[in-house]
């Protein structure tokens, strides 16, 4: 793509904000209280719905990434020192590569295990993998390290938005806030 964007847009910051809330405030605290409760009807409701939103995720990662190839990102702001420009590099992706793996795993694991794999109860979408329970073990083992090492990017990437907002005072995190928060900001 020859024409970098001077911001992103309107899809970009939709998407964001959407699969940041619905992971941080949703798929990460169900999925950690499923796994520590009993078996049960609350258990059996809360896997239900953490694996229809996995899908869910997926999809929408899928399109995320689409869009970010299609359309790419504006330039990082001026004066960032070569070593944060690097980290964010590999940490944007890397957060890409586990928005993609990890609902893949879990999808792989529990169609291994599993199935049916249901969407919301209904519509079923189990994907056709073999292999059994130890298989299935073992794909959950790396889909926990996967989300394990999400939880420790997201949280560097806040950080790292707050710390370029309140100390360096540019527009990094205006430019990825709904609107035109951007466009309000500084000058560039």
């Amino acid at each position: 793509m020859s024409d970098v964007p001077l911001r992103y847009s309107p899809a970009q910051k939709w998407l964001h904000w959407l699969m940041a809330a619905i992971i941080v405030l949703g798929m990460i605290p169900v999925g950690l209280t499923m796994t520590r409760l009993g078996e049960g009807e609350t258990t059996n409701r809360l896997y239900e719905i953490h694996k229809s939103f996995g899908v869910i995720v997926f999809a929408l990662a899928v399109l995320r990434a689409g869009l970010r190839l299609t359309r790419g990102a504006p330039p990082l702001e001026p004066g960032i020192p070569a070593w944060q420009r690097f980290a964010a590099r590999v940490s944007h992706s890397a957060l890409y590569m586990l928005i993609v793996l990890i609902p893949i795993t879990g999808w792989v694991a529990t169609s291994a295990c599993c199935a049916p794999v249901n969407l919301f109860w209904t519509i079923p979408v189990t994907l056709p993998v073999t292999g059994g329970e130890d298989f299935s073990k073992a794909v959950f083992r790396v889909h926990k390290a996967l989300v394990y090492t999400l939880m420790g990017i997201v949280a560097i990437h806040v950080a790292a938005a707050l710390q370029h907002h309140f100390v360096r005072r540019d527009r990094t995190l205006l430019r990825m806030l709904p609107g035109d928060a951007d466009a309000r900001g500084r000058a560039p």
